[in-house]
């Protein structure tokens, strides 16, 4: 089996936007898969019995919490497969508990770093810039084009949340 490095896969695709996170994952051969989760749980990556990954995303969220999901767990399975064992689930919050695969060797800080990750793959910083560059700074509309949500782009720019109206 030739062994695929998973950064070389995520540079492939970086100059894209948005980042085809779905492509990668297939390349990589971690899925994804959908399912009809229960909408606390987003997803999870789990080992399969040949010793190889898939990545499942809760199909009823939506397509921005997807990516991003898809974006995560393909960070743990990237610096935190030596912790993973049979796998490890997030709830929306990104944690690793009340899930299918509840893994208590991910802790908090793994979950932050996974989320850092996941935001560097959406929204590669070279990406935002030319953007800007090119006169597009609105938060609403940079996350369109990178579809992601509005907060992710909002906390990758260092813009402070709008006030709930």
């Amino acid at each position: 089996m030739r062994i695929i490095d998973p950064m070389t896969v995520i540079d492939r695709y970086a100059a894209q936007t948005p980042v085809p996170i779905y492509d990668i994952l297939q390349d990589l051969g971690l899925g994804p898969e959908f399912r009809a989760l229960d909408s606390d749980i987003s997803g999870w990556i789990e080992r399969r019995d040949d010793d190889r990954y898939a990545i499942v995303i809760n199909a009823n969220h939506a397509e921005t919490r997807k990516r991003f999901t898809a974006a995560h767990e393909l960070a743990h399975f990237i610096f935190h497969r030596d912790l993973l064992g049979d796998g490890v689930g997030d709830n929306r919050a990104y944690r690793a508990v009340n899930t299918p695969f509840a893994n208590n060797q991910i802790l908090p800080v793994h979950e932050r770093q996974a989320n850092s990750v996941a935001a560097n793959i959406l929204m590669p910083k070279e990406a935002v810039y030319r953007l800007q560059a090119s006169g597009i700074t609105d938060p609403k509309e940079l996350a369109a084009r990178f579809r992601v949500s509005e907060e992710a782009m909002r906390i990758r720019l260092g813009v402070p949340r709008v006030a709930a109206e």
